[in-house]
């Protein structure tokens, strides 16, 4: 199990401290202070006193007080004798920012082994190196320097700094969930990917998983691992490199192996990994997973205000083997009671212009389906949203009404129901909701 001291460091040696504005040394310091980070912060830098009124120390070695976790910015060829340092202060983790090592060739695999042997040796796990680093919002930990990350419940692992920038950038943007914890795994070389799998598997704050992925070390230890975590917490993955040319750019990288086969995505689904195949898939997959309980039983109920719509939907879920069991009587018969004639009540249940003039029939509906026993979850889809829009503007206040009714629902029964609405680009605030 991965040691709380590094992903929750209650202190933070900032190796390489510079009064350079441009530099890591420094940045690194000043958001930990802008940010109110809990722990205690050293700069390490012969050369210099203070950085904004942070003592500086002329080794790791020689600071006064325990170091959890050292923020290594100096350039690769110092990191063996810099960790042996460490070493003698009893430091239990490093990010190491800098490339120049496994994705360079034969020299750089040297002195990454090097670097390595002298971590192990001083029993130092390191992430990295070649990392963009790493954030624990909830500790406000930032060791990345990317300003204003929203905390929530998703732990985001990316071996691509730019794609984490991405989706932390998307998720200011539209995300009402955000994040636990950041860690950007660069080149692998020391902690790995199914190691942070357990730690978040135990972290109270994380509610979903979400990875980007290169490429990996070991995978068949990953795949053990992600078994395990996936039937606690979802794990939601993008694997890049699937294209000749992708591999040889994600080797380049990282100094992964890269690729994704047929043989690896059918090892990732049967470990109970969510792989997705587009980059803007991925918060929203990790957001509603997180923000909602897990259905039980995987039988889902289509509540649709349309024909065509039903039919999509239920295509959609056959092909990903998502059960749409057949509506008990007593059920379809308290929908019928609150429906027009033409409605459909079998699954998938089609109001048949019910909520055309009242969004709140769907509310009732889903309440309905929701306490068959039988049903683990709602999809919804159709206008939500754009009763307002389409029929009538004094419709608003209904479907925020509906809205709320719906969320309590979720709550009351601990089954989840999933709104996809033809009018989410108009963002009505009934969607927000």
């Amino acid at each position: 199990m991965l040691s709380d001291k590094i992903l929750n460091a209650s202190s933070i040696a900032v190796v390489g401290a510079s009064k350079t504005v441009t530099k890591r040394g420094y940045q690194a310091i000043k958001i930990l202070l802008e940010e109110k980070y809990e722990g205690n912060i050293y700069g390490v830098n012969p050369k210099l006193e203070s950085v904004l009124g942070v003592k500086c120390y002329p080794t790791v070695s020689a600071i006064d007080e325990p170091v959890d976790l050292a923020l290594i910015t100096t350039p690769a060829r110092t990191l063996p004798d810099v960790l042996e340092d460490c070493g003698k202060k009893g430091v239990a983790g490093a990010v190491i920012i800098a490339g120049g090592f496994g994705e360079l060739g034969a020299e750089g695999r040297q002195l990454e082994s090097d670097m390595v042997e002298t971590a192990r040796r001083h029993n130092i796990r390191l992430i990295g190196p070649n990392t963009s680093g790493m954030i624990n919002l909830h500790k406000n930990l930032n060791l990345v320097g990317l300003r204003d990350a929203p905390k929530g419940s998703i732990a985001l692992i990316s071996q691509s700094g730019n794609m984490a920038l991405t989706l932390i950038t998307e998720a200011k943007i539209k995300s009402k969930v955000g994040f636990s914890y950041y860690v950007g795994v660069g080149n692998e070389a020391d902690i790995n990917f199914h190691e942070y799998l357990e730690f978040f598997e135990n972290d109270p704050n994380t509610k979903a998983i979400l990875m980007y992925v290169e490429g990996m070390r070991k995978g068949r230890k990953f795949l053990q691992q992600a078994y395990q975590t996936a039937r606690k917490k979802p794990i939601v993955l993008l694997k890049s490199g699937r294209s000749s040319t992708g591999k040889r750019s994600a080797g380049s990288h990282t100094g992964a192996l890269a690729g994704m086969s047929e043989v690896a995505r059918t090892a990732f689904k049967r470990a109970g990994i969510i792989v997705v195949d587009k980059s803007d898939e991925l918060l929203p997959c990790a957001e509603t997973l997180a923000s909602l309980p897990a259905i039980k039983n995987n039988n889902v109920a289509i509540l649709a205000d349309g024909g065509g719509h039903a039919t999509i939907g239920a295509d959609e879920l056959t092909d990903l083997r998502v059960n749409m069991p057949e509506i008990s009587e007593k059920t379809q018969d308290k929908l019928r009671a609150i429906l027009p004639h033409a409605a459909a009540t079998a699954n998938p249940i089609d109001v048949a212009g019910g909520a055309d003039d009242n969004p709140q029939i769907l509310a009732e509906c889903a309440r309905i389906l929701l306490h068959d026993p039988n049903i683990g979850g709602v999809l919804v889809v159709g206008l939500f949203g754009g009763y307002s829009i389409r029929f009538s503007e004094s419709l608003a206040y209904a479907e925020e009404d509906t809205a709320h009714q719906l969320g309590k629902l979720v709550t009351e029964t601990n089954k989840p129901i999933i709104m996809h609405s033809l009018y989410s680009f108009a963002k009505p605030h009934s969607l927000d909701l």
